[in-house]
């Protein structure tokens, strides 16, 4: 029996759609987020992850982890996709700059279309992303900490989560959930220890 061949991803899909569409003078921002739909959020969360990955001086994370902190409280607010300022929507992207841009994400999006699958749906349901979203607060405020190192944990969190949401797949989403419980989870013990270690040399 011949196997069924499995449909392109919706982060390929999302990024075809958005960057053929047939615009002399280029898509608005507003434009971009609209083609994106739902999957917004995901894409937005995958870039903040990977932003906040780079070997970047220390410190930084308390400036470039706010954006996680913006989009995480439109998911509690149950937003139904990204807003940003009018400033910024009104913004145009060149067709061809989109475009070039849209390539250069097909090599992340296609392997994912691999690994991935729409699963666990309930995950995706208004109640269940504002739970994600409360989350996302906190993993947010926790990128955010002036912690040695404690940044890496919750930024690939975030970048985990944006793929589950990019692709509807409740299984990555649960992973990446768990990544962020845990990031608390060690920031909250660096903490204690900090706390209780300086108590007992001063005591």
């Amino acid at each position: 029996m011949k196997k069924k061949k499995k449909g392109r991803s919706g982060a390929i899909r999302g990024l075809a759609r958005v960057g053929t569409r047939r615009v002399p003078d280029g898509n608005s921002v507003g434009a971009v987020l609209d083609g994106l739909g739902d999957r917004s959020f995901g894409w937005a969360l995958l870039f903040v992850g990977l932003l906040n990955m780079l070997p970047l001086p220390y410190g930084s994370n308390m400036v470039f982890g706010l954006p996680s902190l913006f989009i995480s409280i439109q998911m509690v607010l149950g937003k139904r996709t990204l807003w940003l300022p009018a400033f910024i929507l009104k913004r145009h992207i060149e067709r061809e700059t989109w475009r070039r841009a849209a390539l250069k994400a097909l090599p992340i999006a296609r392997p994912l279309a691999r690994l991935t699958k729409v699963r666990l749906t309930s995950l995706f349901t208004g109640r269940a992303e504002r739970v994600l979203g409360i989350l996302l607060v906190a993993s947010a405020v926790n990128l955010c900490l002036p912690i040695p190192l404690s940044a890496w944990l919750p930024a690939i969190s975030f970048a985990v989560i944006g793929i589950g949401l990019v692709e509807h797949d409740g299984a990555i989403v649960a992973l990446g959930g768990g990544l962020a419980t845990g990031s608390i989870l060690i920031s909250i013990a660096m903490v204690a220890a900090f706390y209780f270690g300086v108590s007992f040399f001063a005591g």
